[in-house]
């Protein structure tokens, strides 16, 4: 079914901060077909601010633990299309019965499961916003091609860099060094080997849950200019920081997928995930990506989004990286 120039659009997608960030491209490219349509967003609580960094959604409904209030809270009929960008029982539970016109972009999770068991490829490698995309082509036969990462800083949330961690603009190494599931991070050992090698000085990065780990790098290397901004930033000043820096060192989190938005270089390092997940920085041709991964394990990749501990002991996919070589490309940075 085809709509014609829609009025009302409704969004839905949950969580996490990845995949939210990566729903803004289609928030903007709706805007760019349908300027005068209201778009609308449903997520949890706990991402609401998330979506302070995309212009152009009106209205924000939020889950906060009932579902059966949310939906009370929701005229769904009043919507020309609602976009299931998260498409779980959740969202199926929250549109049933609504007489609502829902579109549901494609999780392929029996690819995933081919993947990650079988270490099956797909034949075609999309990016999980060029499925999110085909969801708009479903339900108003529009395409778009080429997306580009979105996020914009809340001027609340911008600050002079050098005031505020000693170091100027495009003069320092960003490090995000947490992740969700310790199977996509680097060990500790190793980021302080790596971060050692590294010439730069070194901005780190993370939530309240890396603090310690932080520690421990800045404890190890107190002849290096390092700064950590660990747990005492919020996610858009963060970003603000990521985005003035030089380059970006990261594993496969969400903030791997905000500095995709800007300029910077992204330095990934990849665990028990891969690309062919569909879940990699969105830039076209991969523009400043430098990818680092441990080629040739057949037991990569051993899930869609991690463990906390290696399901085979050996850890192989982050214990086998080579340093030397990650730091070479950081140490060749332009500053």
């Amino acid at each position: 079914m085809s709509l014609k120039a829609p009025k009302k659009i409704l969004i839905l997608r949950f969580s996490s901060i990845g995949d939210i960030v990566l729903t803004f491209p289609v928030v903007r490219s709706l805007k760019v077909a349908y300027p005068e349509c209201q778009i609308d967003f449903v997520t949890k609580k706990a991402y609401l601010s998330l979506l302070n960094a995309c212009q152009g959604i009106n209205e924000v409904f939020v889950l906060d633990n009932s579902l059966r209030t949310l939906k009370k809270q929701i005229d769904f009929q009043s919507y020309d299309a609602v976009l299931d960008l998260h498409h779980n029982l959740r969202t199926q539970l929250l549109t049933f019965f609504t007489g609502a016109k829902v579109y549901r972009f494609p999780k392929n999770n029996w690819q995933k499961w081919l993947l990650t068991r079988f270490k099956m490829k797909p034949k075609c490698r999309l990016h999980v916003v060029e499925r999110y995309l085909q969801t708009l082509q479903t339900a108003f036969g529009i395409e778009i091609m080429a997306p580009e990462a979105h996020y914009h800083v809340p001027v609340q949330d911008q600050f002079l860099i050098a005031d505020q961690i000693g170091i100027s603009p495009k003069a320092y190494i960003a490090v995000a060094i947490g992740a969700q599931f310790a199977t996509k991070r680097l060990p500790a050992d190793m980021l302080i080997e790596l971060i050692k090698k590294v010439k730069a000085p070194v901005v780190l990065l993370g939530g309240k849950e890396d603090v310690v780990v932080a520690q421990q790098i800045k404890g190890a290397l107190p002849q290096q200019q390092i700064v950590s901004m660990a747990g005492q930033l919020s996610i858009h000043a963060s970003a603000w920081v990521v985005k003035n820096a030089a380059a970006l060192l990261t594993h496969d989190t969400g903030l791997m997928h905000i500095g995709a938005a800007f300029e910077v270089p992204i330095h990934l390092i990849w665990g028990n995930t891969t690309r062919d997940l569909g879940m990699y920085p969105l830039r076209p041709e991969q523009d400043k990506c430098f990818h680092y991964e441990v080629a040739d394990l057949s037991c990569r990749p051993c899930s869609k989004i991690g463990h906390q501990n290696c399901p085979k002991g050996h850890f192989a996919c982050m214990r086998h990286q080579d340093l030397n070589h990650i730091a070479q490309q950081l140490n060749l940075t332009e500053y």
